[in-house]
């Protein structure tokens, strides 16, 4: 287990060093430079820019360079904001994407559950209503999975702030503002949640000390919330922390439509 683990450690090391180093040098191949403007600024004050960030010091010495201030956590003075550090300007728009990915992974995730619940329990009841009901919501969830998370922010703009008027469409100054774009986050957590949950009370619904509390004439209900759930709930727990990073770290898209300044 020790090899194990030191073995995916060094994985990831090398992995990071290579993604580090390639992003250094992939910038400094690309043409142009971080101070090129429309308006060329006269060479003596360009000058003075690059030996102020140290862009004219040799190549290996700025990676070298590079490479001890990303190991000790200094991500360097901002380019574009010369006053402030990247790491600054990382945290600050870091805790806004962080509070709005972990608000929409619980609200999906809850409405997820609920409604693979409901669809389970809408099956079991043999009806044709409730197989409807059910297949309703799998076409909802498959939905949700399928539509890209730009294009449904987009939709609910249109719907919510530009025909009805309910809600505001950008920035995030009141709570009424983050309405939308935790909406739009949850879908992703909502679809997994709803699919994998569903799936596995499906499975679960069939086997053996399920068919038993039903002999013993538990409510149907009571026997999948009390008892089938928690089974249920295993495939979903392996996917929350890999979903809770990507949410986090890749709502740029939904931050973007709705103007929030993560």
């Amino acid at each position: 287990m020790t090899s194990l683990i030191t073995r995916h450690l060094l994985n990831g090391l090398i992995t990071l060093f290579l993604i580090v180093s390639l992003t250094f040098f992939l910038l400094r191949i690309m043409p142009g430079g971080p101070f090129d403007q429309e308006r060329q600024l006269p060479p003596a004050i360009m000058a003075n820019m690059n030996a102020r960030f140290g862009l004219d010091k040799p190549l290996h010495e700025q990676y070298f360079s590079y490479l001890a201030h990303v190991v000790r956590g200094d991500l360097g003075p901002s380019y574009k904001y010369m006053t402030r550090s990247v790491n600054d300007i990382v945290a600050q728009g870091a805790l806004v994407s962080f509070e709005l990915g972990a608000a929409a992974v619980f609200m999906g995730t809850l409405a997820g559950v609920a409604m693979a619940l409901l669809a389970a329990w809408a099956t079991g009841t043999g009806t044709r209503s409730g197989l409807l009901l059910d297949g309703l919501f799998s076409l909802l969830g498959v939905s949700a999975l399928s539509m890209p998370s730009f294009i449904f922010g987009a939709f609910m703009v249109l719907i919510f702030a530009t025909w009805l008027n309910w809600l505001p469409a950008a920035r995030l100054e009141t709570p009424a503002h983050a309405i939308l774009p935790v909406l739009t986050l949850s879908m992703v957590p909502f679809a997994y949640s709803f699919l994998l949950v569903r799936n596995a009370l499906n499975t679960i619904s069939h086997a053996t000390f399920i068919q038993i509390k039903h002999a013993y004439g538990l409510n149907p209900w009571r026997v999948l919330a009390k008892h089938a759930l928690k089974n249920a709930l295993i495939p979903l727990l392996s996917i929350m922390a890999p979903l809770t990073a990507a949410l986090v770290t890749g709502s740029f898209a939904v931050e973007l439509i709705f103007a929030v300044p993560g």
